[in-house]
């Protein structure tokens, strides 16, 4: 696809993108990115036009109907040589199909470019292959060709040319009926179905021309018997009584392949948990239990296990038998989006690589990825619990349900009030906030405030955003993209450091100052202590360490940060953010899940990292909270 057409794609599919995240798409800088977005924009007018606008590229569509028509002209423009990713794809794409000799001359004459060219697209591709075990072997003037186990030369094509090898090579009709009789027989989704088909073409390709599959690696007899290895049976008789003789028992297991790593309906996907392979079901609670301990975040997916457990069977086949997954999306917009899910993904691909030795790509860490997102929005919507308040109101039951009806307007969230007739019968936790009556001066183990029934909205909003409500976190009528550490932290918790201090010289200095204030008690403190002796330092990126744990004395979220002179023996840190944090059942796990994304972006952030070592006070910590908020913005 031409770079304006990917443009559109990217812009039609996600609304708006940054110039980076564009570029990264496309493989180009942000110069020629401009150049790029200027050509679509000649394309499109009048009818439409892609605006820079607070950051990021948006499409404005003036015209819907001439739209249509500009848009059809940009997708369907045909491939060209200009692009470097063409070039490669074309040259694989000759190494496979031509059968007499190809040099970097007849190459070069094919595409109408230079044999400078010719050789560089050259070199990158035995770099892009390599990997792979398919190596490009000859003299450029004597004849190039592709030399390897024909299974990676095939995956090979399937991964990298396909479109450009294969794209005018239809099948037999007769071929075509019988694949989609045999999809339809076994319950194949269009995706696995549509797949199967590559690889059938590239299959009868390279028997016609003598590059017969004569065995595979032992590992892939796993498939035999299996459900994928049934359909593949079935659809090589049906290739078989179409064109006749009878396929090896190698290339049969080669068709097996796509739908052993690819989603199908021939089981896997409705079973529930209790009906996964034990393997696969011991690795799924492995997982969930591993992101507990490191990470702390308790999600409970509950009816999706048995949905991400057939992710992981399907995900494991893949890796296994080497079968390219799709990216889906920018892997750079994953992490950049959901950043806790994605170091979820990390943590998880640790698991994988113990259990089965099998290394998670980027492509298969996002896929994994969008998985915990989707865990992480179940949790938080089952979780997450109305805002309690108590009205107490002196001037009577009209005047508490006025009350009570103008709060309802101010605070869009889910709210539960109950006028209450006896102030002092409230008990501890009963509510998150109590509402009395001017001049009622209550004293209640929860935050109060008076109102009178006819307050100022803007201002209630804005006083209860300063507020700390200990079983509940802040109220999420902030932006979404307000700041957690702003909520957490104040004067007294931002610690500068001495110079070469090191991580648990940080936690104990961190751990005085919050008892020193009152905040944290004895079983706190041996609670960090007992995960530091236990676990390996939690670090975000390797200048940010975030050490925390759970007491079940705490009532209320707890945190301090420290920064530090880099010096000698501060192993590298410019920055620790302590967090001491109830047990699950006494608070929303929403403020860790906030928290951690907030350090991730700081983190994994260089420019940020050496601001916020820097920092010597809140007001300087606001500072680099601002520009972290701006450079989110702009992503």
């Amino acid at each position: 696809m031409q770079r304006p057409a990917l443009i559109l794609q990217q812009l039609e599919t996600s609304l708006s993108a940054a110039p980076e995240s564009l570029a990264r798409v496309l493989g180009v800088g942000n110069r020629t990115l401009a150049t790029e977005v200027a050509s679509l924009n000649t394309s499109l007018a009048p009818a439409a036009q892609v605006r820079l606008i607070n950051g990021r590229y948006r499409l404005r569509v003036v015209n819907p109907l001439q739209y249509a028509e500009r848009r059809l002209d940009v997708l369907e423009v045909p491939e060209n040589f200009n692009d470097p990713e063409h070039r490669r794809a074309f040259i694989l794409a000759d190494l496979v199909t031509i059968y007499t000799t190809v040099t970097t001359e007849i190459l070069a004459r094919r595409m109408n470019v230079g044999r400078t060219t010719v050789t560089a697209d050259l070199a990158q591709l035995r770099r892009v292959l390599e990997p792979q075990g398919v190596g490009i072997e000859g003299r450029p003037n004597v004849g190039l060709q592709l030399v390897g186990e024909e299974l990676a030369i095939r995956l090979a094509v399937l991964r990298h040319c396909f479109h450009v090898a294969y794209g005018n090579y239809p099948l037999d009709p007769e071929l075509e009926a019988a694949l989609a009789r045999t999809c339809r027989a076994h319950g194949l989704d269009e995706a696995t179905a549509r797949e199967t088909g590559r690889w059938l073409v590239v299959q009868l390709d390279r028997c016609d021309s003598g590059h017969e599959l004569e065995d595979l690696p032992e590992g892939y007899q796993e498939i035999v018997g299996s459900p994928a290895h049934d359909f593949a049976r079935q659809l090589a008789d049906a290739v078989a009584e179409v064109q006749g003789g009878t396929l090896p028992e190698a290339e049969v297991l080669y068709l097996a392949l796509p739908a052993s790593g690819r989603r199908t309906t021939v089981g896997a996907d409705s079973m529930t948990q209790d009906e996964l392979p034990p393997q696969i079901r011991e690795l799924v609670e492995e997982i969930f239990t591993r992101v507990r301990q490191v990470l702390e975040v308790d999600i409970r997916p509950n009816s999706l296990l048995g949905e991400f457990g057939s992710h992981l069977h399907f995900m494991i086949n893949r890796m296994r038998f080497s079968l390219p997954a799709e990216p889906g999306n920018d892997l750079h917009e994953i992490r950049e989006r959901f950043p806790l899910a994605h170091r979820m993904a990390q943590v998880a691909a640790d698991v994988v690589g113990e259990h089965t030795g099998l290394l998670m790509d980027e492509v298969e860490l996002s896929l994994a990825a969008t998985y915990f997102q989707v865990f992480l929005d179940d949790n938080a919507s089952r979780r997450n619990r109305p805002f309690r308040v108590g009205i107490v109101s002196q001037r009577g039951p009209a005047a508490a349900s006025l009350l009570r009806s103008q709060m309802s307007k101010a605070l869009l969230i889910d709210t539960v009030y109950t006028q209450v007739a006896d102030a002092s019968r409230i008990a501890a936790g009963e509510f998150d906030l109590v509402v009395a009556s001017p001049g009622s001066e209550l004293e209640l183990p929860m935050p109060v405030i008076e109102l009178s029934e006819f307050f100022d909205p803007s201002e209630l909003v804005a006083t209860l955003r300063t507020m700390r409500f200990d079983d509940f976190g802040p109220l999420p009528m902030d932006e979404p993209d307000g700041s957690m550490l702003t909520y957490l932290l104040d004067d007294d918790r931002v610690l500068r450091l001495p110079a070469g201090c090191t991580h648990d010289g940080a936690v104990e200095l961190l751990c005085d100052h919050l008892v020193a204030l009152g905040l944290v008690d004895e079983q706190f403190l041996q609670a960090i202590a007992t995960r530091l002796a236990e676990q390996e330092p939690v670090l975000i990126g390797d200048r940010l360490a975030f050490p925390h744990a759970s007491s079940a004395g705490l009532r209320a979220v707890t945190c301090a940060l420290g920064t530090i002179d880099a010096g000698e023996g501060s192993d590298g840190l410019d920055a620790v953010f302590l967090m001491a944090v109830p047990e699950k059942a006494d608070y929303d796990d929403r403020i860790l899940i906030r928290t951690y994304e907030e350090l991730i972006a700081l983190g994994t952030d260089p420019q940020l990292m050496t601001r916020l070592g820097a920092v010597t006070d809140y007001r300087s910590l606001l500072a680099v909270l601002d520009a972290m908020r701006e450079t989110k913005q702009g992503s």
